[in-house]
């Protein structure tokens, strides 16, 4: 007898929950977005070489690398830099190991691209007998640019929401409408424009491969979904 009471309870507290769900609930999505111009330039260079040594392999490339940190603190207009290292084994035909490879990286970030371009261009010289070789230049977005896009793209977005509710409203005759529940979600539609050193080297000298001066743009949008109850 407890355990049918049990029951009833439970179903009736069902029943009473489901008549307190809201009706005449309708819901849609706006988007806003546009194309902002890419304003931070990042490149990655690097000095690669084999030794049978490892300890006079980790000297050759790291007097390259530093060679190229100081000409970049020399000419400056660089907003942050970093380097790394790294370092394998060589085995031949035989699976026995004849050497070492290390690799060396220079990772520079600025949002002067005439100044980038033309830094590239130097530490791609002799470095005291090893050139620094150009990976890759990646264009992006900065935070504080996309921030403020967002913001102004989240307004746009919530007028554009706001417009849809009250056409929704109006094709539906009713009174007014409120708001139920909103989301709001940021994207970049677009990857980082990215430039390989190898296109690059191509309308280049033989021996440096330029950076495009060019950023181009990323498309940053804002999608708002929600629901509005009917009144």
């Amino acid at each position: 007898m407890q355990k049918l009471a049990a029951i009833t309870l439970a179903l009736c507290s069902a029943l009473g929950f489901a008549n307190e769900l809201p009706t005449n609930v309708v819901s849609f999505d706006t988007v806003a977005s546009r194309d902002v111009a890419n304003d931070t330039a990042h490149a990655t260079l690097f000095v690669e070489l084999t030794d049978t040594d490892p300890a006079h392999l980790s000297e050759r490339v790291n007097l390259a690398i530093d060679a190229g940190v100081k000409q970049v603190r020399r000419l400056g207009n660089i907003v942050s830099m970093s380097t790394g290292y790294s370092t394998y084994p060589l085995y031949n035909k035989s699976n026995k190991q004849e050497g070492w490879r290390a690799r060396g990286e220079v990772n520079l970030t600025s949002r002067d691209f005439a100044a980038m371009a033309k830094l590239i261009g130097e530490l791609q010289k002799i470095q005291d007998g090893t050139p620094l070789q150009l990976a890759d230049v990646r264009y992006d977005v900065s935070d504080a640019a996309r921030k403020q896009a967002e913001d102004e793209l989240i307004e746009e977005g919530l007028r554009g929401f706001r417009n849809r509710a009250a056409l929704v409203q109006k094709g539906l005759s009713s009174k007014s409408w409120k708001l139920v529940n909103l989301t709001i979600n940021t994207q970049s539609a677009r990857p980082p424009v990215m430039y390989k050193a190898a296109l690059m080297a191509e309308r280049a000298m033989p021996s440096a491969a330029l950076a495009p001066v060019e950023g181009g743009e990323s498309r940053l949008s804002v999608n708002i979904q929600g629901q509005i109850q009917l009144e």
